[in-house]
């Protein structure tokens, strides 16, 4: 397991322990072919409605635009990890061919890199 993934764990724990909300995004394998999502793009979803999609690497943060606040992403990726940014400050990273949904947080920037994992 790696250290990101230990950390939000550990965080986890101490939150649920304290009594604290604390929802962070969760990863599992991606819906493309039910999503409409072709690779190699990164895409956005209110409930089952597409908002957009993303497909260039970039140096910096890209606001989503109409995207902002979806509930989940698809990466459709074979090599790259996509990092989106919320409103409360936090960053997620999701590894290629993955599908994240967004719990409590609000997302609002997506940055795909050419990195091959988290």
């Amino acid at each position: 397991m790696n250290l990101r993934k230990r950390l939000a764990l550990a965080v986890t724990a101490l939150a649920a322990g304290s009594g604290l909300a604390f929802a962070p995004p969760a990863s599992a394998a991606p819906q493309q072919a039910a999503a409409g999502c072709a690779y190699p793009y990164v895409c956005f979803y209110k409930g089952a409605t597409k908002t957009g999609q993303f497909k260039d690497v970039t140096s910096g943060w890209q606001n989503l635009g109409s995207s902002k606040g979806a509930t989940s992403m698809v990466n459709t990726r074979h090599d790259d990890i996509v990092y989106t940014h919320f409103t409360n400050g936090k960053t997620w990273c999701t590894p290629p061919g993955n599908t994240t949904t967004f719990n409590s947080w609000v997302v609002d920037k997506i940055r795909i890199s050419t990195a091959s994992h988290c």
